[in-house]
C-alpha cells in the first residue's frame, strides 16, 4: 500500500480583500512507491481556499484538486486544523477592521504594526479621521469677514499662517501648536505645496485647517481667467497632494479689488482677513517680543491672526509662537480653527455675525 507523504510550508500572505487576509499553505505530497508527481493544494484560512496551481477560489471544504489521492490528508486537515485556522484568521481579520476604523491607521503602519511582509499589498480603502472637505456655513458663504462675534462674549481666537508650507518654519510651528495642543488654519500657496508636499502633509495630519492662498501669491490686478487659475489650480494641488477640499479663501497681501475676491465670492467661498497683524511679513522683520506685544494689545475674542510660515525666513515667528500662546492663554483665551470661529459664530444669528469689509477696501 502506498504511503503518502506529505510536508507543510506557510508562504507569506498574499493578498488582502475587504481585510480578510488569505494565506496559502502549501503541501508537497507524493506516493512514495509509485513516484507520483508533487502536488499543491490551497488550505482555507478565513472563507474560502485558494489554489496556488491555477489561483481557483473554492467557497468551502478541501477538494479534490487535480492529481493525486488527498481524502487522508483532507480526513487529518478538516476536523482540527483548519477549524482552528479559520478561528485564528478571523479573529485577526476583526482585529484588524476595527483598529482601522477607530485609528485610521494606513498601510505602511499595518505592515509595521502586525509584522506583514514588505510586499503585502493593501487594496482596501483605509479608514481616516481627515475631513474630506473643510466646509463653510452657509452664513459665511460669499462674505468678506476679519473677525466674528461668537455667543456670550466667549474669549475665541484664531491663529492664522500664510505663504507655507516651508522648510523648518513651518515645521517648528507644527512642532509648537502640537506640544501645546492648539489648532490652526493654514493658508497655502500652491507652489511651495508642490515643492514641500510631505510639510504640507504633516500640516494635514497634525490636524490643522487647510485653506487657499492662490497659486503664484499675486498682488496685481488680474483678468477673470487668471483669477481663475490662481485659486483653481491651487485647489486642484491641494486636493492632489492633500486629498481634501475647503472653501476658506485668503487673497495675498489682503488686496480685495484684483479679482481674486470676486471669484472666491462666485464659489461661495469664505474670504478671511484678519483683525491683528503680527507684522512679521514686513522688510524688517519684529523680534518675537515685538509680535507678542502687537498680537496681545490687538487681540479681541473672535478676532483672527496673521502670522506667516512660508515666503521666506520666520524663524522670530516660530519663536514667538509659544509666548503668544501662553500669554493670551494668561489672559482667558482658548485657541479655534477658521471653521470652528465661523461655527461658533454660526450659532448667534440674532446678532452680527461678521463685521464684513467692503470689496472696495485694501488692507
Amino acid at each position: 500500500m502506498s504511503q503518502v507523504k506529505c510536508v507543510r510550508r506557510e508562504l507569506p500572505l498574499r493578498n488582502w480583500n475587504f481585510l480578510v487576509a488569505f494565506q496559502n499553505l502549501e503541501y508537497r505530497c507524493e506516493r512514495i512507491r509509485s513516484g507520483i508527481n508533487n502536488s499543491k493544494i490551497g488550505v482555507v484560512i478565513a472563507i474560502g481556499i485558494t489554489n496556488p496551481d491555477n489561483n481557483t477560489f473554492y467557497r468551502s471544504g478541501v477538494s479534490k484538486l487535480a492529481r493525486g489521492d488527498y481524502q487522508n490528508l483532507t480526513k487529518r486537515l478538516l476536523p482540527g486544523k483548519i477549524l482552528w485556522l479559520a478561528i485564528a484568521a478571523v479573529s485577526f481579520a476583526l482585529i484588524v477592521l476595527l483598529h482601522t476604523i477607530f485609528s485610521g491607521i494606513s498601510p505602511k503602519t499595518l505592515v509595521a504594526e502586525t509584522g506583514l511582509a514588505d510586499t503585502t499589498k493593501v487594496t482596501t480603502a483605509i479608514a481616516s479621521s481627515i475631513p474630506l472637505n473643510f466646509d463653510v456655513p452657509k452664513s459665511f458663504q460669499a462674505k468678506t469677514i476679519k473677525d466674528a462675534t461668537v455667543p456670550g462674549a466667549e474669549k475665541v481666537i484664531a491663529l492664522t499662517f500664510d505663504d507655507g508650507p516651508w522648510p523648518q518654519t513651518t515645521e517648528q510651528i507644527l512642532d509648537t501648536l502640537k506640544k501645546e495642543n492648539v489648532k490652526a488654519t493654514f493658508y497655502v500657496v500652491g507652489q511651495p505645496l508642490k515643492s514641500f508636499p510631505e510639510i504640507g502633509k504633516k500640516v494635514l495630519a497634525d490636524g490643522h485647517v487647510i485653506a487657499n492662498h492662490t497659486l503664484h501669491h499675486w498682488y496685481k490686478k488680474m483678468s477673470p481667467l487668471v483669477a481663475q487659475r490662481e485659486i483653481e489650480d491651487t485647489a486642484k494641488i491641494i486636493k492632489d497632494v492633500l486629498g481634501v477640499e475647503t472653501a476658506y479663501f485668503r487673497p495675498p497681501g489682503g488686496v480685495l479689488t484684483n479679482g481674486l475676491v470676486a471669484y472666491a465670492q462666485k464659489q461661495n467661498q469664505s474670504v478671511n482677513m484678519w483683525s491683528v497683524d503680527s507684522g512679521d511679513s514686513r522688510p524688517k522683520r519684529p523680534s518675537p517680543e515685538e509680535m507678542v506685544k502687537t498680537i496681545l494689545a490687538e487681540a479681541t475674542p473672535g478676532g483672527i491672526v496673521l502670522m506667516h510660515d512660508g515666503g521666506g525666513s520666520h524663524d522670530n515667528t516660530a519663536k514667538a509662537v509659544p509666548l503668544i500662546i501662553t500669554q493670551l492663554r494668561a489672559q482667558g483665551y482658548k485657541f479655534v480653527t477658521m471653521p470652528e470661529l465661523l461655527s461658533l459664530a454660526s450659532a448667534t444669528p440674532e446678532k452680527p455675525i461678521a463685521q464684513a469689509l467692503p470689496s472696495n477696501v485694501t488692507n
